[in-house]
């Protein structure tokens, strides 16, 4: 059997998520995406923003913490080359699937019926961080969760359920050495019992090496924090 190589890559996304209620009929719940961040294990990267979300269907916390951060879709032949080349990020979620199929490596494989069909050479990994919505706007650009192309995972690994899982196995010994290196003796013993070991994730966010965020909420920057904390967390 030939070896597949196994590809980690390290997604978020911002999105709007809300409810639409027709004149008729029930309130219906969405997620739009606003825009979508990943990086490969090998270094590639690919950022997009969707044209499709409507800036009016977000609330004040995304339009102040997301939205805002976006480069200006309309640009001018007056405006600077930089800003000209951010707007084309701006792209249909149809495109943004396209360039998805090439990003991961998927190839169209013909057959009698045409070439929905798509392969792969590596194996796939996607991570992300309270990976629940993140995953489901990335499944939806596909369509339903059985158009995912031949080779795409059906689930993805949630660095934050890792995370927590990693901090409550340290003995409350580890995470004194963390919190006090100076200190001599077992200063969390006494909490052991009486929180379950709770504590232990915020002491193993002061790691001296655990990843700092940088631009926040900006979906790029947030998959290259993935990825550090990943090899956090393997380390």
């Amino acid at each position: 059997m030939a070896y597949v190589k196994t590809m980690k890559y390290f997604l978020d996304t911002e999105f709007i998520e809300g409810f639409h209620k027709p004149i008729f009929g029930k309130r219906r719940h969405f997620v739009d995406l606003i825009s979508i961040g990943i990086v490969a294990e090998d270094g590639r990267e690919y950022y997009a923003i969707s044209k499709e979300f409507d800036p009016k269907d977000a609330d004040e916390w995304v339009r102040d913490n997301v939205i805002s951060k976006l480069p200006e879709r309309t640009v001018t032949f007056y405006d600077s080359p930089r800003m000209r080349s951010d707007s084309l990020l701006y792209k249909s979620n149809r495109q943004i699937k396209q360039d998805l199929y090439d990003f991961f490596g998927f190839k169209p494989e013909w057959t009698d019926f045409g070439s929905d069909i798509f392969s792969k050479d590596a194996d796939i990994q996607i991570y992300a961080y309270y990976a629940d919505y993140d995953w489901v706007v990335f499944c939806s650009l596909f369509g339903r969760m059985i158009d995912l192309p031949k080779g795409m995972p059906m689930y993805c690994m949630d660095l934050k359920q890792m995370f927590d899982e990693k901090a409550l196995k340290m003995t409350s010994k580890e995470a004194t050495a963390i919190n006090c290196p100076s200190c001599t003796h077992d200063m969390y013993s006494y909490l052991e019992s009486t929180t379950n070991g709770h504590y232990k994730i915020d002491v193993l966010k002061k790691h001296q090496n655990y990843p700092k965020q940088i631009n926040e909420h900006s979906a790029l920057d947030d998959a290259r924090w993935n990825h550090e904390l990943y090899k956090f967390l393997s380390k």
